[in-house]
C-alpha cells in the first residue's frame, strides 16, 4: 500500500537523492506494506505501528495474510493478463517497495516485448527505483516519481514508454484506499480511463471492512496517527470504482479466490476485494 502526500516530487525525478525526504519518525504505508509481506525496507516506527495494527484484528497473522493475499493477487492477475488478454503494456500505480517477482519479471517472462511503467511517490519506492528498471532486452521499464491523483501527469511520462493507442494493462492494486474521497476516486479512475485504447483492462484492488468494521476503524485512526489518510470501505462502494468495466469471472471478490492457483492458501478473510476488468470498446 503506497500513501499520496499532497506534496510529492516531481515527476521522474529519480536524480534527487531519497534519503534527504525519507521521514523515520512516522511510519508510512508503503513501508507498513513491505512489513506485512516479509520485507526489509522498514523502520522501528513502521514495526510500532505494525503491532498496534495487529492488536486491532481478532485473528493472529491477519496483517500479513492481508498483505499476502494482495501480493499474490498482484501476481495470478499479471499473469492472467499476459497470458489470456495478450496485455504488453502495463501502467503499475502505487507499486510500492519492490518485491519479486515484479510486475515487469512476470510479463515479461511470458510476453519478452512486455513495457511497463512504475508510478510511486513513496521516497522509499523512490530509492529502490533501479531495481524495477532492469528490463529484459526486448522489453522496456521506466519509473515515475508522481501522483495517482493527477492523471494528466501521470499518463504525459507513461507516453514515454507506452503507445497509448494501444491496449494497457492500468494496475490499481491496494492503492485507492489512500485517496480518502469518494468522488476523488471516482473521477482519477474515469480519467485514467478515458485515456486507455478499447481492448485495455484494470486490475483492481481494495481493503474492505466488510467483515472486522471495528478492527478497521481502528486502523484507519491508527494510520491518521501517522499522517496517512484512509479510506477502508464497503463493497458497494469499492463496487461502484470499477462499474464501467466488464469484469472477468469470478467478478469482484475477495482476493484469494480470485482464480486460485494453489499459491494462495487462506481460509480466512483477506479483507481485500479484487478483479480484472476490460475496457468497453
Amino acid at each position: 500500500m503506497t500513501d499520496t502526500p499532497d506534496a510529492p516530487g516531481p515527476a521522474g525525478a529519480a536524480h534527487e537523492d531519497p534519503q534527504q525526504r525519507i521521514d523515520t519518525s512516522r511510519a508510512s504505508s508503503a513501508r507498513l506494506y513491505d512489513l506485512y509481506v516479509g520485507g526489509k525496507d522498514h523502520y522501528g516506527v513502521d514495526k510500532d505501528a505494525g503491532t498496534r495494527l495487529a492488536e486491532a484484528f481478532r485473528a493472529e497473522g491477519a496483517i500479513q495474510r492481508i498483505g499476502t493475499g494482495a501480493r499474490l493477487f498482484h501476481d495470478r492477475a499479471v499473469r492472467y493478463a499476459a497470458e489470456e488478454l495478450g496485455m504488453d503494456q502495463y501502467l503499475d500505480i502505487g507499486v510500492g517497495v519492490p518485491k519479486e517477482p515484479n510486475t515487469h519479471e512476470i510479463a515479461q517472462g511470458l510476453v519478452p516485448s512486455s513495457r511497463v511503467v512504475y508510478v510511486d511517490n513513496d521516497p522509499i519506492v523512490l530509492r529502490h527505483a533501479e531495481a524495477l528498471l532492469h528490463s529484459c532486452p526486448e522489453g522496456a521499464t521506466d519509473y515515475a516519481d508522481a501522483d495517482l491523483r493527477r492523471p494528466d501527469e501521470v499518463l504525459s511520462i507513461a507516453r514515454r514508454t507506452l503507445a497509448m493507442d494501444r491496449p494497457v494493462a492500468l494496475m490499481l492494486c491496494s492503492v485507492l484506499q489512500f485517496v480518502p474521497d469518494d468522488d476523488e476516486v471516482r473521477d482519477v479512475v474515469s480519467r485514467y480511463l478515458v485515456a486507455l485504447a478499447p481492448g485495455s483492462c484494470v486490475i483492481f484492488s481494495h481493503v474492505t471492512d466488510d467483515f472486522e468494521p471495528d478492527a478497521w476503524r481502528e486502523t484507519e485512526r491508527i494510520y491518521a496517527e501517522e499522517g496517512i489518510a484512509a479510506n477502508v470501505r464497503p463493497r458497494a462502494v469499492i463496487e461502484s470504482f470499477v462499474a464501467g468495466l466488464d469484469l472477468v469471472d469470478p467478478g469482484l471478490v475477495e482476493v484469494h479466490t480470485w482464480r486460485p492457483d494453489g499459491t494462495d492458501l487462506s481460509t480466512e478473510h483477506t479483507h481485500l476485494y479484487g478483479a480484472v476488468g476490460l475496457k468497453r470498446p
